[in-house]
């Protein structure tokens, strides 16, 4: 009976310092795996945000979607360059999602923002920004509307300004004998689209000498997307002698398309957006104006302006429409240098 006691007590003993032995072994474990948690955290904090410039002045909030590559990183890249280079008292947030943009906006406002500029997902930041509104903060929207919710200052592009540039241009490249038309847009991409499109109509509605053959849509403005859809349409359409086009990475896809399908015909295509790819390769295709009719990503750095005018006191218009400019071969040097598009921009 003893024996078999202490031969328990012994097993008892033993599974207690087994346990013992082994639990310390995981609590590093644990700890690296929180320490590695929280660094991963901080890293992604530090992408997603841009400390203050210098600390001083009222904090101003910049509020972007968050896009590595395209045409909304030039908007964030601009964005950072203008404020560092107005020196301003600055904390700077790119969001994933719309959810993300209202959380981190609600972040801005509880940072003690003055000022907060803002390029909305989409109008579903009505309720944020109207937060900012009631705040007392002083909100600058940038390129998209937020429903029914006014902004104290709105900064944006002209889009229908766009198509009825394209269209004159057009016109212009054609000569008064004119000549057959494509239109070539991405519905997915919302209202402005649109505009630029009926931009466009509302000039060739004046030059019937222009004759559209038809209207086509590409899912997104991917080159290899478009490449698809254009290869379709120069199948169908034997001859045609300029192409509008609603979008500077769509109009890539479409050079492509003539390139491999080896077509001599076609002699002006328009864009839009200012993407930098599009303009390397307008020295390429000497038999075709390429152009581009845009308001460049990097007149977030207008938006900018505005906050950092209100500091100073100026007098600030309550809209800023920037018109729109036709970019191409002849004058592509110039306008980058006019506007301070570097080698480093990502667009």
């Amino acid at each position: 009976m003893k024996k078999s006691l202490i031969l328990v007590v012994c097993v008892v003993l033993a599974v207690a310092m087994f346990v013992g032995c082994a639990a310390p072994a995981a609590t590093p474990s644990a700890e690296a795996s929180t320490e590695a948690s929280t660094e991963a955290s901080a890293e992604a904090s530090t992408e997603a945000s841009e400390p203050a410039a210098d600390g001083e002045g009222p904090l101003v909030g910049i509020s972007v979607p968050n896009n590595p590559t395209g045409w909304v990183a030039a908007v964030q890249w601009s964005a950072k360059q203008k404020a560092e280079e107005l020196g301003l008292n600055y904390v700077l947030v790119a969001s994933d999602s719309v959810n993300d943009q209202a959380n981190k906006i609600d972040e801005l406002i509880q940072m003690g923002c003055e000022y907060i500029v803002m390029m909305p997902e989409n109008d579903e930041l009505a309720v944020a920004a109207q937060k900012v509104l009631d705040a007392g903060i002083t909100l600058i929207d940038f390129d998209r509307t937020l429903g029914d919710v006014q902004p104290d200052y709105y900064v944006a592009g002209d889009n229908p300004g766009m198509g009825v540039a394209g269209g004159e241009y057009i016109v212009d490249k054609l000569g008064p004998e004119g000549g057959k038309v494509v239109i070539m847009n991405i519905p997915a991409y919302g209202e402005i689209f649109k505009e630029r499109v009926d931009g466009f109509k509302s000039v060739a509605a004046e030059h019937p000498e222009l004759e559209i053959l038809g209207e086509y849509a590409s899912d997104n403005g991917a080159p290899e997307t478009v490449l698809t859809v254009m290869t379709d349409v120069l199948t169908k359409h034997p001859e045609i002698d300029a192409i509008y086009s609603s979008d500077d990475e769509m109009s890539q896809g479409i050079l492509q398309a003539i390139k491999e399908n080896g077509r001599t015909d076609i002699k002006v295509i328009t864009g839009g957006g200012g993407a930098k790819t599009y303009f390397d390769l307008f020295d390429d295709y000497p038999d075709i104006w390429a152009s581009s009719q845009t308001y460049a990503p990097y007149m977030m750095a207008d938006a900018v302006q505005v906050a950092a005018d209100l500091i100073a006191g100026k007098e600030v218009e309550k809209e800023l429409i920037i018109p729109t400019t036709s970019v191409d071969r002849e004058n592509v040097e110039q306008y980058l240098k006019d506007n301070n598009i570097t080698e480093d921009a990502p667009y």
